[in-house]
């Protein structure tokens, strides 16, 4: 008889004459089980718990687009699906930033106060009006770059208002001066992307 043979025999003696050593164990793997089952019914309940809290937010009755009116509703949604930064109502002045989808959650991202061209931009960024006489066709949200001379002045862009010729197109802080100047000489050009 091998030593693993010899051990197993003796702990299943032992085990024999010692009964109150497997009902330790037993005790033991059903106690654990016990705290480890109401541990996860208690995250259960929780979150259950966490979707039974309702919040009144924001919701979009149709499409909207920038520049359009805001037509919105109040809807009492579930804690636990409200996304960071929800309105639960418009602020003074309120202007749409970018589309937002019927039934979309109304976010501080998507509504500014700011008004005129620059309440279409981000933070961080700046707008700046292109004359460019050969755009035509061209939307609100449009991402494009911003060129003079061949080079690529800003190539992070996008339209954010339009009014006849001019195209305000809000660009990076760090890439506003040269545009402005690009611009202001009248050699700034959109580049449109696909």
């Amino acid at each position: 008889m091998d030593v693993v043979s010899q051990s197993i025999a003796r702990a299943r003696i032992f085990s024999a004459r010692h009964a109150w050593l497997r009902w330790g164990v037993v005790v033991l793997l059903a106690a654990t089980a016990g705290m480890a089952t109401h541990r996860q019914l208690a995250t259960v309940e929780a979150e259950r718990a966490a979707w039974g809290v309702t919040m009144g937010v924001l919701v979009a009755v149709d499409d909207l687009a920038p520049g359009g009116g805001i037509s919105v509703r109040t809807v009492d949604v579930p804690r636990a699906v409200v996304p960071s930064g929800a309105l639960t109502s418009l602020p003074a002045g309120a202007r749409l930033r970018q589309r937002v989808m019927e039934g979309a959650i109304l976010t501080t991202a998507d509504i500014t106060a700011a008004q005129g061209p620059a309440s279409g931009a981000e933070p961080g960024s700046a707008v700046v009006p292109i004359i460019d006489p050969l755009v035509r066709d061209t939307a609100i949200g449009l991402e494009v770059q911003v060129s003079s001379e061949g080079v690529v002045l800003a190539d992070e862009a996008e339209i954010v208002s339009i009014s006849g010729d001019v195209v305000f197109v809000s660009v990076p802080e760090r890439d506003a001066a040269m545009v402005a100047a690009a611009a202001q000489a009248g050699l700034a050009s959109l580049i449109f992307l696909p």
